[in-house]
């Protein structure tokens, strides 16, 4: 059996070429969008877990430190080695400013 194959003008090859190219193109954003979407949507998954086992340690390291700071007495202090500091005065005479207040505001516009 002998098949013949539609003869197509040189125009009409020229819009199937173009259509089946644009068909390609199209085709591929698609996937690569499809692709994009769905890689995005992971990275926001593994970046909320992230966020939660870090906001769990936050929460831990305060809690360890409240309780280390409620810790902290003058007795305890004392057994580290720190002294309390003897009070100091000294004589240093007060600054006095002196400022010249006008009775009137004056505006400059410039012209």
């Amino acid at each position: 059996m002998i098949t013949k194959t539609l003869a197509l003008n040189n125009i009409e090859r020229k819009i199937f070429w173009v259509l089946l190219v644009s068909l390609c193109v199209f085709v591929s954003f698609y996937l690569y969008s499809a692709l994009a979407i769905t890689l995005a949507g992971v990275d926001r998954s593994n970046i909320n877990r992230t966020l939660s086992e870090m906001s769990d340690n936050t929460g831990a390291l305060e809690a360890e430190y409240l309780s280390m700071t409620n810790g902290f007495t003058l007795s305890y202090a004392k057994q580290l080695g720190f002294q309390e500091k003897k009070e100091k005065f000294t004589n240093v005479p007060a600054v006095t400013f002196a400022t010249a207040v006008d009775s009137e505001t004056r505006v400059a516009v410039a012209r």
